[in-house]
């Protein structure tokens, strides 16, 4: 990538970073290229005065067309699906059901999605055996409905039907397993004439003593299965209702703007340690490519029995509904993937591609006289669309013209710097191109209007993304009943208008954390009514000195932090150990919430999460009465409770990951 010999080395490279991630991408070379084959391009470039021309004049400059597009990705394998299946089955028979899962996983996401070939529905149906016999009956079940919509053999559907029954009957649903087990007869029933004496009289057997279990509600003979009893996490209600203004934001808070920091979010109303703050969805979000084969590449959630995309087998699915909800945009990424990963495309440049490939070029347009960058606004902008778009809400509108208008630094950005993202548009643009986007052909080489257009907001959505965009993780938890060990699992990234306009804090009030990819914010510390409420965008004072977080923040994120951490510059998280009353020594009472705080520590311990949450917001709400930060047991009292609050969201249990049965056997080659 071109670069500017005057610019901070640790600056410029942050600022690559944000484009191509990957060393061995092909982009900076490209770039190095046309640089090459244009001498002088740079004077007429600054020229430019818009992006719209800045993609004009990068699409004709010499060796631009030397980027040709062609499908470059994960394609499906018959025969590599068969003998994986193969595979599987020889793992099954000897009860190694999480190996067979697996292997039956890779044989569904690596079959073709055609009438002629069955391997889909076989290594779906298959996997529903595994993952019965794992004690999975909710997944188990999705198996068996996806098996059954896939064309599964009419003489063995009966079989599905059976299984069905029998996971309903291990959850204690018998009314449904009724159901399920009738659907069962009446199939067996229909294609008997396709099955041997022996076979159908065996099947009429299990089915008759399957009915009496049901009839008795009682357990089946012979098969000793732990039933997985996970559940979901619960979303939390915003504190004191929505902003009217700005709806995923609590009424407890307000978006303020000022010529020295810019959109910034006050306290409106008290706010209390503990309170929820945001619930928002993102406008988009992208995994990292080391996650597209383990989560769902919709809701992020962790892949059991994973749906793949039936045209590539690239990503995978939690559910059907992820697969369709997931299809306006993934038709557009699909034969093209490995393409954005082989130019070493960041994951923000990833997102600022799938933004306009899950809108329609006639939602662009709708807005299109609304698209002028607006970096003071501090209440969503009121969408006026020119014409209307079938299940396309006026809030959908807002949320993107919420996005658009996040800063980006423009005016801020050296000559070489927007020509790389100048021309890193052009590069996706011209993929959204050969993936047939707009409905308009041109030639591969000429751009018309529209065209231009999308490119412009491609640089746009690139621009912002670098200081607005929010990492998306799970805790992975190692023991269900403790919860400790623990660690944050980085998943991948989304654009977050609302909560991107919380600014940074060395000594953040606020923490957040994700269910799916949904984001949740907290508060950690009680503000004051116009007071700012701030989160924190990598490091904090207790572990970074103010030298090095100064040093990251302006390389990153372009500022120099004025949080009262670095006005005042706080010591590190040991050297706080000197108590600053707010008004008289109480001691007394210090030492009295000090049990409150060990209390809350022991609960944290022994896996106690909710009760631990409430008795360190209480412990933090009555402490910053009495005392200013900074304070190490104050402090550490946040941390934790920032654990608390990412044990709300997506956990991840190891023993998921690794999950067994007394019916399987100890020598599964897969057990370490």
């Amino acid at each position: 990538m071109l670069k500017n010999p005057c610019k901070d080395e640790q600056k410029l490279r942050c600022c690559e970073e944000t484009l191509q991630s990957e060393i061995k991408g092909h982009f900076s070379n490209f770039c190095a290229m046309v640089a090459d084959a244009n001498p002088g391009m740079m004077e007429e470039f600054q020229k430019m005065d818009t992006d719209e021309e800045r993609i004009m004049f990068c699409t004709m400059l010499k060796k631009v067309n030397n980027f040709i597009v062609k499908p470059v990705f994960k394609k499906k394998d018959a025969e590599l699906s068969k003998t994986k299946r193969n595979e599987g089955n020889a793992a099954y028979s000897k009860k190694r059901y999480k190996q067979a899962m697996m292997l039956y996983t890779v044989s569904a996401v690596k079959a073709p999605n055609t009438a002629v070939d069955d391997s889909l529905a076989y290594a779906i149906a298959n996997r529903s055996a595994c993952l019965y016999y794992m004690g999975d009956m909710k997944h188990a079940i999705q198996d068996v409905e996806f098996a059954l919509s896939l064309g599964y053999p009419d003489q063995l559907k009966y079989k599905l039907w059976e299984r069905k029954a029998k996971c309903l009957v291990q959850l204690k649903q018998f009314d449904k397993a009724r159901v399920a087990l009738n659907s069962a007869k009446k199939t067996l029933e229909a294609n008997k004439l396709k099955l041997d004496e022996k076979k159908l009289s065996q099947a009429t057997k299990a089915l008759k003593e399957l009915m009496a279990v049901i009839v008795d509600e009682g357990s089946i003979k012979g098969e000793i299965i732990m039933v997985e009893e996970d559940k979901d996490p619960v979303q939390p209600k915003l504190t004191g209702g929505h902003n009217k203004k700005i709806r995923n934001i609590s009424n407890l808070l307000k978006v303020v703007h000022d010529p020295g920091v810019g959109r910034h979010v006050v306290a409106n109303k008290a706010v209390t340690s503990g309170d929820t703050l945001v619930v928002e969805d993102p406008l988009s979000a992208v995994l990292y490519p080391d996650k597209l084969g383990s989560h769902c590449d919709n809701c992020f959630i962790k892949l059991r029995s994973a749906v793949p995309c039936p045209n590539c087998a690239g990503v995978a699915y939690c559910s059907v509904v992820c697969r369709d909800q997931a299809q306006p945009y993934h038709r557009y990424e699909c034969q093209f993937s490995d393409l954005m990963l082989g130019l070493g495309s960041s994951a923000l440049v990833r997102l600022a591609y799938r933004i306009v490939a899950s809108k329609s070029l006639k939602f662009f347009n709708n807005i299109k006289t609304q698209l002028n960058v607006d970096e003071t606004s501090v209440e969503q902008s009121g969408a006026l669309p020119t014409s209307n778009i079938q299940g396309v809400t006026k809030d959908m509108y807002g949320t993107y013209l919420a996005t658009f208008n996040l800063v980006g630094m423009d005016d801020q950005r050296w000559p070489e710097d927007k020509f790389n993202r100048s021309l890193m548009a052009v590069c996706l643009l011209k993929i959204l191109k050969a993936a047939r986007y707009f409905p308009d052909k041109s030639d591969e080489d000429s751009f018309t209007q529209d065209e231009l257009f999308i490119g412009s907001l491609l640089m746009r959505h690139i621009n912002i993304l670098q200081f607005n965009a929010h990492e998306i993780y799970e805790l992975i938890r190692g023991d269900r009943g403790r919860l400790k060990p623990n660690k944050n699992s980085l998943l991948g990234v989304g654009i977050y208008p609302q909560s991107s306009y919380f600014n940074h804090s060395c000594h953040p009030t606020s923490a957040r954390y994700n269910i799916g990819k949904k984001m949740i914010v907290k508060s950690l510390a009680p503000v004051a009514p116009g007071q700012e409420v701030s989160e924190n965008y990598g490091p904090v004072f207790y572990f970074n000195n103010k030298q090095d977080r100064q040093k990251q923040l302006e390389s990153r994120y372009w500022f120099s932090c004025e949080c009262k951490a670095c006005r005042d510059d706080w010591p590190l998280l040991k050297e706080n150990t000197e108590v600053r009353w707010k008004d008289k020594d109480d001691s007394a009472s210090l030492d009295d919430l000090k049990t409150l705080y060990d209390c809350g520590v022991a609960m944290m311990d022994d896996g106690q999460t909710k009760e631990a949450e409430e008795s360190l917001t209480d412990y933090i709400n009555q402490m910053y009465g009495l005392v200013e930060p900074p304070l190490e047991v104050l402090t550490r009292a946040e941390d934790k409770l920032r654990t608390c609050c990412n044990n709300m969201g997506t956990v991840v249990f190891q023993d998921m990951m690794l999950k067994t049965n007394p019916a399987e056997k100890s020598n599964n080659l897969m057990i370490k």
